[in-house]
């Protein structure tokens, strides 16, 4: 089955909403994103040195999983593709597709062998076509329909005994529409111990008329067995543990024992995938500036098992005239423990805060004492110049998990869904895929004692506990687990990450989907970074280019303050005791507060604006 491409800007688009086992729609229909082992990395030998990314502090986070770990290798791009032959690979999935004129249904092989059989040339035959004369080649439609367990996998619906019931089923039956118990109602009962007959010939029809499931059903043209979609999304069966996403092995693809029940799906579903990946900032100080060829070098000489460390330090050093202390330290394996992601933010919101006006080729800024000019921020921090590393670790279905459970070990694990690996060598893989963005940015440090003031105020208190309340009865296992470290700092900063960000788009004229949010809350953190990265349309100079006239800042600060008192759904926004999914946003909804999803930390969630606006308690009454 040949690979489809994946263009450049699609690259980009993997790491940063989807990834290894995603479902990506295409003007061709979906395709799934093989593990990374089938990319061609294996095959470049020296010529790796050119993908590896740098970021030597998020290369031993992530050692805490992937012990073996030795280098972050860039997405390719088309231009890697022409050059050295290495892509993103693709599968069709689903794998079922009918012709719209014929109503023929069937597989992607069948559809392939059969094109195949009246004497057409296959390299002509994707995107799938029909080979019925009459059709005259007529594109193939991709089912819809996709089936996700808990456990991480996909499989199609058994379409080949769609048709053939058991006389249990009771799908179009009335009563069974009748749920006064409230229990999910059953869904179709298949016969799996045989097709509806030996000839079977399926086709696959859309009614014009009705347009409810009941209108769609699969019939097959040699004995008349047909059956409808009513009752699909109430489908479950054992699932059969495909893993599509690691490709074929002799004709095969990879699977492995799984108890879990498969649910049905729209394949454009959000919860079909989730992507677990981390963000990393760069710190030049905490990075080897050990080359990439040299660092290649090293690990063909330690998988030789010829060299010892000492041997390879002297060889090294001697060859490539490069300090000792530089290749002992990479050698070294150094303390893998796990680190927990506030932490590891910690790191970054200290450097920006302590280091003097760093001027290098991945990172440029300065800190601004705004007490003066700013109400309620004691400082700014003008990024000029900054490297952020995106790593996709694994991803899970039906359910996401906090940033902090990516990396943790599995007897701590708190999830009922699991992590599935995006590397045929599970979390021994070598290499991990990562993209790297520059970009500017400004960091925003809320005012140290008027903040812990405010956040003791009694109604301040019970605002956040509604939030905290909704996350604790939520059905994600996520919700409950951040709930935990919810704090009316935390709702605060974030609420003020987004009204910032909104107003950037009103008064600068940056598309809020340009701009992406970074919170460093905790007892010793509180501030935000908006960022915005290449192939944004913010990455001009135009963001940290605020920080040069403060009067100016003030006033598209006090503009989003000013703004946030007042929402098109108000009265209803205002007095809300949770909305949003879970109810996990009080006085914030999409007329107010919400911005893109992609550029929010927390999907939109955990927000209120009336701990900013108001009257009574808000942080920033005295502009009201």
């Amino acid at each position: 089955m040949p690979n489809d491409k994946i263009k450049h800007g699609r690259s980009k688009h993997i790491s940063n909403y989807g990834g290894v086992g995603s479902l990506i729609e295409t003007t061709n229909n979906s395709i799934i994103i093989e593990t990374f082992d089938n990319w061609g990395y294996d095959d470049l030998n020296e010529k790796l040195a050119h993908y590896i990314i740098k970021d030597d502090r998020l290369l031993q986070r992530l050692k805490n999983r992937f012990p073996n770990l030795k280098h972050l290798v860039a997405i390719p791009t088309d231009r890697d593709s022409s050059l050295h032959g290495i892509r993103p690979k693709a599968n069709y999935f689903p794998k079922w597709f009918y012709c719209t004129y014929c109503h023929r249904f069937a597989t992607y092989s069948e559809w392939r062998n059969r094109w195949r059989s009246v004497g057409k040339n296959l390299d002509f035959f994707n995107p799938p076509k029909c080979n019925n004369k009459d059709c005259k080649e007529n594109h193939l439609e991709q089912i819809r329909f996709v089936m996700t367990c808990n456990n991480g996998h996909i499989q199609d619906l058994p379409w080949e005994f769609w048709n053939n019931r058991l006389p249990t089923d009771r799908t179009n039956e009335e009563e069974n529409e009748d749920n006064s118990k409230n229990e999910k109602p059953k869904g179709p009962q298949l016969n799996f111990y045989k097709k509806c007959c030996e000839s079977q010939d399926l086709i696959y029809k859309i009614s014009r008329e009705n347009t409810d499931l009941s209108g769609i059903w699969v019939e097959c043209k040699n004995c008349n067995s047909k059956a409808n979609l009513k009752g699909v999304f109430n489908y479950e069966q054992k699932c059969n543990g495909k893993k599509f996403w690691l490709g074929q092995i002799n004709g095969k693809f990879h699977e492995e024992e799984c108890t879990e029940t498969t649910s049905v799906k729209l394949k454009t579903s959000n919860s079909v995938y989730y992507v677990n990946s981390l963000n990393s900032l760069y710190i030049p100080e905490l990075q080897n500036p050990l080359p990439s060829e040299t660092r290649i070098d090293i690990d063909n000489m330690v998988e030789s098992g010829e060299f010892s460390t000492e041997q390879i330090v002297q060889l090294v050093s001697i060859q490539k005239k490069i300090d000792k202390e530089l290749i002992q330290q990479y050698l070294a394996t150094g303390d893998i423990t796990y680190i927990p992601d506030n932490v590891y933010r910690q790191t970054e919101y200290d450097y920006f805060l302590q280091k003097e006006q760093p001027d290098s080729k991945q990172i440029k800024f300065r800190v601004i004492d705004c007490k003066e000019q700013i109400s309620s921020f004691s400082k700014l921090v003008k990024i000029d110049k900054l490297k952020r590393t995106t790593v996709q670790t694994s991803f899970t279905r039906n359910e996401p998990i906090d940033i902090d459970s990516i990396l943790q070990d599995q007897n701590e694990y708190e999830y009922t869904v699991q992590r599935q690996s995006i590397s045929k060598n599970n979390f021994d893989a070598k290499k991990l895929p990562a993209l790297e963005s520059y970009g500017e940015g400004i960091l925003f440090v809320l005012e140290k004692q008027k903040l812990e003031l405010w956040e003791r105020q009694q109604e301040v208190i019970e605002r956040t506990e509604k939030i905290k309340t909704n996350a604790q009865n939520a059905e994600w296992k996520s919700h409950q687990i951040i709930a935990k470290t919810l704090t009316p700092r935390k709702v605060l900063i974030h609420t003020l990450s987004h009204l910032l960000m909104r107003e950037l788009e009103y008064v600068c004229g940056y598309p809020a989907s340009s701009l992406q949010e970074r919170l460093y809350v905790n007892e010793t953190m509180y501030g935000f970074l908006i960022s915005a990265f290449d192939g944004t349309d913010g990455y001009l100079g135009g963001l940290s280019n605020l920080c040069n006239d403060l009067e100016n800042l003030n006033k598209i600060i006090n503009s989003a303050i000013f703004r946030a008192t007042d929402c098109s759904s108000d009265p209803i926004c205002i007095e809300s005791d949770g909305q949003g999914v879970g109810h996990l946003n009080l006085a914030a909804c999409h007329s107010c507060t919400l911005t893109p999803e992609a550029t929010c930390e927390y999907s939109n969630l955990y927000l209120d604006r009336k701990l900013v606006v108001s009257e009574e308690y808000g942080y920033f009454t005295s502009l009201i």
